[in-house]
């Protein structure tokens, strides 16, 4: 998530970054109602099955985002490793890089955990925010530590990556294992809505990460061939499944079909998304438009952060604008919804923009 610190990246990958956090905030104004209508209660105000099926294709979209980001850090991080991992110096330089970027995610979980205690001190309670256990740090922010996990690692895996003789075919099966797993959890055994943060299925999660790292780093290899069809078809297929599904009533596959972040078809979409967004540059874009995409997919990782924190005021704001406007039907319910994700986005990335990213480039992070 962690801007590329040595070349600017092409304009087109941070638009994509930037609809993966706008997906990710819709995901998450409609979590809540998500869960309600797969409780066999959903007919007591959902009327629609297109609703219905709407509901479920945003619920691919918080998956759909997180497997962007990790796509998007491998398809430049693995390679730059693996390409340098036989010079002289390597261990130490990765190392440096590896830190660089640890001490900006460990800064900006800081920045806004200190921002969060003050709100709750000083302004609003949010619920689950105290100061006798730091255990809420972690459970709220668990995709966070999952990437400072993998950052760290990215010496390691370029390391071997330069070493092994065939890698996009290792990761294939690597990637074809995990999400073999991740269909047994989703369609079979999915367990406690409540886990442990050691529970095998809660570190299946990490693993499906880890995997999209392992592909960004295969896609900057080797080109998806032509990913605009591919991109078409998996949209065709994530739409088409989610609409037979609530046709049909079945809120138990509309469940599985995008289980938390083992979601096969919300990989398939990132990882043909990141295909096309990397299979041209953005030298016919505006210039300024250029800029201001970079320059706002720098807070993408603030955002994240700051909307973890945060999420008992924000979801509860967002909970009873969306009641209200249900009162007006399905249509205005679903377009309260996306329009209050657009604001708490705009929102956060300003608020980053003048808060989180000139403290960085105060201490010279960035």
């Amino acid at each position: 998530m962690t801007e590329n610190a040595q070349a600017p990246r092409n304009a087109r990958i941070e638009a994509l970054r930037l609809v993966a956090i706008l997906g990710i905030a819709v995901f998450h104004t409609f979590q809540p109602w998500f869960s309600a209508a797969t409780v066999d209660a959903w007919d007591v105000w959902v009327t629609s099955p297109g609703t219905l099926a709407t509901l479920g294709c945003v619920n691919l979209l918080g998956s759909y985002g997180n497997h962007v980001f990790f796509l998007i850090s491998g398809f430049f991080l693995v390679p730059r490793a693996a390409a340098r991992s036989g010079e002289p110096g390597y261990w130490r330089e990765q190392a440096r890089a590896a830190a660089r970027r640890s001490v900006a995610i460990l800064l900006t979980v800081a920045l806004y955990v200190l921002g969060a205690l003050a709100i709750d001190a000083w302004v609003v309670p949010i619920e689950g925010i105290s100061l006798e256990s730091p255990l809420w740090i972690f459970s709220w922010l668990e995709f966070i530590w999952v990437y400072l996990v993998i950052v760290l690692a990215t010496p390691l895996i370029g390391w071997a990556w330069g070493r092994v003789r065939h890698p996009i075919a290792v990761v294939c099966a690597l990637a074809a294992c995990v999400f073999a797993v991740n269909a047994y959890i989703a369609f079979v055994s999915p367990g406690d809505e409540v886990r442990d943060l050691l529970e095998w299925r809660k570190l299946m999660s990490a693993a499906s990460y880890l995997v999209a790292f392992l592909v960004g780093g295969a896609l900057a290899e080797r080109r998806l061939p032509r990913p605009g069809a591919a991109l078409a078809c998996c949209s065709a297929l994530a739409v088409g499944a989610e609409a037979a599904a609530a046709l049909a009533g079945n809120t138990d596959l509309l469940v599985a079909l995008s289980f938390k972040s083992t979601s096969a078809l919300s990989f398939a979409l990132a990882a043909c998304s990141v295909a096309v967004a990397s299979a041209r540059s953005d030298d016919r874009m505006p210039p300024r438009l250029s800029a201001l995409l970079r320059r706002l997919a720098s807070s993408i990782l603030g955002f994240y952060v700051a909307q973890a924190l945060l999420s008992p005021l924000w979801r509860s704001f967002g909970w009873d604008l969306c009641l209200a406007a249900l009162d007006h039907g399905e249509a205005a319910f679903l377009a309260t919804g996306v329009a209050w994700s657009l604001v708490l986005l705009a929102a956060l990335l300003a608020f980053d923009q003048l808060v989180r990213i000139p403290l960085l480039r105060a201490a010279r992070i960035r």
